[in-house]
């Protein structure tokens, strides 16, 4: 299978372009899940992070409030199950061709002419949607 280069950007409703928020990330072209996908950008972003500092990634954006990112292999770990938890939970969209992502076990194939987009949810987004689904039950 052939290796491919893919763009991938984290954006902010609202917000024509956040200058941390490239990656460039090697794949190979194929069948990957989502829960892989979300792997490779946090490893992207925290490289970015280590070259960087913090300044240079997008990197909390991915995760919940508040957490801690460190730098080592188990922080790397860490940062990606605190990652898929909240994908889970809506705190970020993962748009693979412009279609959301909803299950981290989803699989994509992987072109040159894949277009992958993380989008950060707003908080407050987050918590009226989960107020409106408790009042629902």
């Amino acid at each position: 299978m052939a290796t491919i280069a893919l763009r991938v950007p984290t954006a902010i409703p609202g917000r024509a372009v956040l200058p941390n928020g490239q990656c460039y990330i090697l794949f190979t072209s194929g069948l990957i899940s989502a829960r892989d996908l979300i792997a490779e950008k946090v490893r992207a972003e925290l490289r970015k992070a280590r070259a960087g500092g913090m300044a240079a990634t997008s990197l909390p954006l991915l995760l919940p409030d508040g957490a801690e990112i460190g730098f080592g292999p188990l922080d790397e770990q860490l940062s990606i199950a605190r990652a898929c938890r909240a994908f889970a939970d809506g705190l970020f969209l993962l748009l693979y061709n412009g279609r959301p992502l909803v299950d981290l076990h989803e699989t994509v194939e992987l072109t040159r002419q894949t277009s992958l987009l993380f989008v950060h949810v707003p908080a407050q987004v987050v918590a009226s949607e989960n107020q409106r689904l408790d009042d629902a039950a």
